[in-house]
């Protein structure tokens, strides 16, 4: 209910590109995210998809954040994960869009599921690094299965708990552009990550907040966010939320309707 609560809520509440008064947001909307061409590997990405949606394999899922609000039984199939967890291709498209838009060259992303996200970003962005962390390792196979069916060499797996892991893919980057929070859905784990990230921030850095409304835990994470100090911007997609960091701009908070 708490879903469907939000929904109404930004329903009423989001505004399309003529309803905002900010010259950056507007063309973010009309000229990134409406854009419509596609990389090269697109419809092979999507071909992906079709395949884990069809596939019969039964693996054995280890959840190491909030769980499954779907699933109990940690034996699972491939197409039954796919179809309930994977985000839409628009989805997944539009955060490779605003990446690209912000020219991001070190991307960490936190969940990586089966990788479709992971590889639209890749795809994108060949010239960038994309370090996703997934705690579960039979899922990490299937992603790593994606990878290469598509012909994506860019990115960097690490499989692990993200509090285990993340101190040292941050070293290895060194610094993050652009943060996808796509895993371990609570309020509390999700500042966690922020503030652990926060050190080796670009200054212009971008944070994808997935699933903001998944709960009532997660919804209070994203206000928090929305309040912080050190984001300059934020942008409420309902399916998730952007926040920028950007120097010497006025704090602005748009609910906005989804343009793609």
């Amino acid at each position: 209910m708490h879903e469907v609560r939000a929904w109404m809520r930004y329903f009423v509440a989001a505004k399309g590109p003529h309803g905002v008064h900010s010259p950056f947001v507007y063309d973010l909307i009309t000229k990134v995210l409406r854009d419509k061409s596609r990389s090269g590997k697109h419809d092979t990405i999507e071909r992906e998809r079709a395949r884990l949606k069809a596939c019969a394999d039964i693996i054995e899922v280890v959840d190491l954040g909030a769980g499954s609000r779907i699933h109990k039984d940690n034996l699972r199939r491939v197409s039954t994960i796919a179809r309930t967890a994977l985000q839409p291709a628009s989805h997944a498209r539009a955060l490779a869009l605003v990446a690209a838009h912000a020219k991001s060259i070190n991307i960490l992303e936190l969940g990586t599921s089966f990788g479709i996200t992971t590889a639209h970003l890749a795809a994108a962005m060949p010239q960038a690094t994309i370090h996703t962390i997934e705690g579960c390792e039979a899922i990490a196979k299937q992603a790593q299965q994606v990878w290469k069916n598509v012909g994506l060499s860019n990115i960097q797996l690490t499989i692990g708990n993200f509090d285990a892991e993340l101190p040292a893919v941050l070293k290895q980057m060194q610094h993050v552009d652009f943060l996808i929070i796509d895993g371990n859905h609570t309020a509390e784990a999700c500042l966690r990550y922020i503030h652990l990230v926060d050190s080796y921030c670009h200054e212009n850095i971008i944070v994808v907040v997935d699933d903001i409304y998944w709960s009532p835990s997660m919804t209070m994470g994203w206000q928090q966010c929305v309040a912080d100090p050190r984001f300059s911007l934020s942008l409420d997609f309902f399916d998730f939320g952007l926040l920028y960091r950007s120097l010497g701009r006025v704090k602005e908070h748009f609910v906005l309707k989804k343009p793609w």
